[in-house]
């Protein structure tokens, strides 16, 4: 028999250790991923053509100073001294750093962009998602490339779909791309994305501003990505966005995301998984941010298009003005070339240390509630709530709509009309935890502060409803294998059945 030697089986020992601690890591830690590097050339893009006068295309000298950077071993830096560079559709290329001065600004010319490039599967999500070029700034399949400094701006670039328009839809676009670098870097303005980055890979953002734009930052199918210490504000639409569409015509994993020390801001959903869920996800990071503002979803997952989410951590999250604090919502709309697609899931997802404030407007007719729905094929699975308080104004009745109890059994989120509990809504789950939660009202409000239906396995400890009663703090049925315990107004139960309200 074959036997390791001493130094062998320590080694093995060692490695064992090892997995086992990475295993155990607290996963609400930054990654440290590595960082792009560059070679030494040095090329001013003024030494090229460029006037930096704010009223010239300065494109061409800008893709001259790309190309002549990149051709030199190991590439370097391209410089942009203070000035204003309008430009349209650099062409990116690999190690390549921008290096901007604090003073400089490239911005979105009016006209010379790239046509959006043909793609056969434009058919499965919108056209700013199928297609790239039709920005200020694109590459493909390019390695080690950085911006560092000054500003970027839209300019020019629209925040809707251009029409056929020689105009440009996106700030920056990259796709099959990987060591990528943004640091310290000013969007003023952006445009249906500031940054689209589908399939990328080790990608960091760090200490980014954008103050308006329709989306901030889209993460379509990619993998090793931190971001931190960025204000993400003035967002119409998605801030933070993670994804996974079919525009390059296959399923792509989105894996080891890390978010921290962050603000945004949004008229609609702040940090949001979905709606485009065509690939998995798995090890997704949120910690230590404030949200000032989420007329839609502050925390928000949707599985649409047959996606399997699993394993979702957020910690140490404030939230404000908010139209729905908490999201987690399973569908089947399945927009993919994927022969055998099927509804996706959502499960292993953890929310601890969350306080919600101040939760007074949002998009006409979205719920002011938190809402966990999944599909009775496809149940939400092992989700934990710890240490999370919610602050509600509060004022619902009873007297819910049909329509949204209608649209509930369709498992839709209902879009007029206030749900039919007051804080929490829980329907098709298995595994639901709520430890030490927190709900208050601002003004009375007659709905069950939580409601819950089809559940499998669900235990509230030490939840707190601020109720007057029991039927205004809790509504079950067809609950398997509830426990209480330490709930203030509700007696301890063990693994009990509730079959009716």
């Amino acid at each position: 028999m074959f036997k390791l030697p001493i130094c062998g089986l320590l080694l093995l020992e060692l490695s064992i250790l090892s997995v086992r601690a990475s295993d155990s890591a607290d996963p609400c830690t930054p990654p440290n991923f590595p960082l792009p590097t560059f070679g030494t050339a040095k090329v001013n893009v003024r030494d090229l053509g460029a006037t930096g006068n704010g009223r010239s295309n300065d494109t061409a000298a800008i893709n001259k100073a790309i190309e002549q950077c990149s051709a030199h071993v190991g590439g370097g830096d391209v410089i942009f001294d203070p000035g204003t560079y309008s430009a349209a559709s650099i062409h990116l290329k690999s190690n390549v750093r921008f290096v901007l001065d604090k003073d400089a600004v490239i911005t979105g010319a009016q006209s010379g962009y790239d046509p959006p490039e043909p793609n056969p599967f434009s058919e499965y999500q919108d056209f700013g998602h199928s297609h790239f070029r039709n920005a200020l700034m694109w590459g493909e399949n390019i390695e080690n490339f950085a911006i560092v400094g000054g500003r970027v701006n839209g300019g020019h670039i629209i925040e809707g779909e251009p029409a056929g328009r020689d105009v440009g839809d996106k700030v920056i676009a990259l796709k099959s791309s990987r060591n990528l670098l943004f640091d310290n870097v000013v969007h003023e303005t952006g445009g249906h994305f500031v940054y689209l980055l589908n399939d990328c890979e080790n990608v960091t953002l760090s200490n980014i501003t954008i103050r308006k734009s329709r989306d901030a930052v889209n993460l379509v199918g990619c993998r090793d990505v931190q971001l931190h210490h960025c204000s993400f504000t003035g967002c119409g639409d998605d801030t933070l966005a993670l994804k996974s569409d079919w525009a390059l015509g296959r399923k792509i994993l989105s894996e080891n995301i890390y978010v921290w020390d962050s603000y945004f801001e949004s008229a609609c959903n702040a940090l949001m998984f979905g709606a485009e869920t065509t690939g998995d996800f798995r090890n997704i990071n949120f910690w230590s941010i404030r949200i000032g503002r989420a007329w839609k979803a502050a925390i928000g997952i949707i599985s649409a298009d047959g996606g399997i989410i699993d394993g979702a951590n957020y910690r140490d999250i404030e939230i404000k003005d908010a139209a729905c604090p908490i999201l987690m919502h399973v569908t089947s709309k399945l927009r993919s070339g994927d022969p055998d697609k099927k509804a996706g899931s959502i499960r292993n997802v953890r929310i601890t240390n969350v306080t919600v404030t101040d939760c007074k407007r949002g998009e006409t007719g979205w719920p002011r509630t938190c809402l966990l729905l999944g599909e009775p094929d496809s149940l939400l699975k092992n989700i934990s709530l710890e240490n999370v308080r919610v602050a509600l104004r509060g004022g619902g009745n009873r007297d819910t709509k049909r329509e949204v109890l209608a649209e509930l059994d369709r498992n839709r989120v209902p879009r007029d009309g206030s749900l039919p509990a007051g804080g929490f809504y829980l329907k098709y789950m298995e595994g639901v935890t709520l430890k030490d939660v927190k709900v208050r009202f601002e003004s009375a409000d007659s709905r069950p502060a939580l409601m819950g239906s089809e559940i499998n396995n669900l235990t509230l400890d030490g939840f707190d409803s601020g109720a007057p009663s029991r039927s205004q703090a809790l509504e079950l049925e067809k609950v398997d294998g509830l426990i209480i315990r330490n709930s203030p107004g509700l007696d301890d139960r063990s693994d009990i059945q509730v079959d009716k309200k």
